[in-house]
């Protein structure tokens, strides 16, 4: 089992190095273009293939849970996760920048987990901050715009303008981190980490951060939670995968329906980046709030 995990994650690394520099080629001879319609593609395929990985969070939960307390039954867990979800949504419709700021945030700490094998978090911080901030360095009018777009607000442009002032640092840290990963023999885990760099510096913002999300982060959690719960093929995990997977699609489709005032591709765009920072956040709080519940000082993990 172990041999044929190996062969895998050959085949994907060896898949993601070939898609990357093809994206690129392909962006720079101007096959692709940063248009409205390509930000809203993107903005549905990350959503479509970057959402399975999300579907094991409950699972996970429940096996962390001591099954004591007051979000001790899997219905509690359901309703704190809603909760959580709704809270974000509601951020969203109430102040928009301070949503999009959490959100990104959010990202961060989250994508830090993917570079955890470095074997220093401020390295692997490091890492998904220089992932979230590149774009403003070859990309800032865009970004800026898609801020703009995504929040409603023209103060939102703010938070490009910091994204540029941290990136030249970050950046020096994810090639630090890339080397330690090499050297550790993390061979995998470092050409991950360079490709979904390579995208978010080179490409359009939404889809570089497409490329990363479901070439990089998507499969290495998926892995491994899917892993820690036991489960090897479909026939494990499909039961529950397929249908939070939809689920969480029906909340987009529920999003994007309440939106107002926008085209077609900034619709998608937004409802779609507003549906994973609905779905990141109980995924995010979710495990603090069990901890601080269950009296626990190790984090909970998912």
């Amino acid at each position: 089992m172990e041999q044929s995990h190996t062969r895998w994650d050959d085949w994907r690394i060896a898949g993601l190095v070939v898609i990357t520099a093809t994206t690129i080629c392909l962006y720079c001879f101007g096959v692709l273009l940063d248009t409205s319609t390509m930000t809203a593609l993107a903005s549905a395929t990350l959503l479509i293939f970057g959402m399975p990985h999300g579907s094991f969070d409950l699972a996970l939960l429940q096996r962390h849970s001591t099954g004591r307390g007051v979000f001790g039954s899997r219905i509690a867990l359901i309703l704190l996760y809603l909760a959580c979800a709704g809270v974000m949504y509601l951020l969203w419709r109430a102040a928009p920048l301070a949503a999009l700021t959490a959100f990104l945030l959010m990202s961060v700490i989250h994508f830090a987990e993917d570079w955890e094998g470095c074997g220093s978090p401020f390295i692997a911080g490091g890492i998904a901050l220089a992932l979230i901030s590149a774009p403003s360095l070859s990309h800032g009018d865009s970004l800026s715009t898609l801020f703009v777009t995504l929040s409603g607000r023209a103060s939102a442009a703010i938070l490009a303008d910091c994204l540029l002032l941290v990136a030249p640092t970050m950046l020096l840290l994810a090639i630090a981190g890339v080397a330690m990963l090499w050297h550790m023999g993390r061979r995998r885990l470092a050409l991950s980490a360079a490709c979904a760099l390579l995208a978010m510096l080179v490409l359009p913002p939404v889809m570089g951060f497409a490329l990363f999300f479901c070439l990089v982060h998507s499969p290495i959690q998926f892995r491994s939670h899917a892993t820690a719960l036991g489960l090897r093929g479909i026939d494990q995990w499909g039961g529950t995968v397929i249908p939070l997977s939809l689920g969480g699609l029906g909340i987009a489709v529920a999003i994007f329906a309440l939106g107002s005032g926008q085209s077609l591709p900034e619709g998608i765009f937004a409802s779609s980046f507003m549906a994973l920072s609905v779905l990141t956040a109980p995924h995010m709080a979710v495990p603090m709030i069990l901890r601080m519940a269950q009296g626990q000082k190790a984090p909970v993990h998912i």
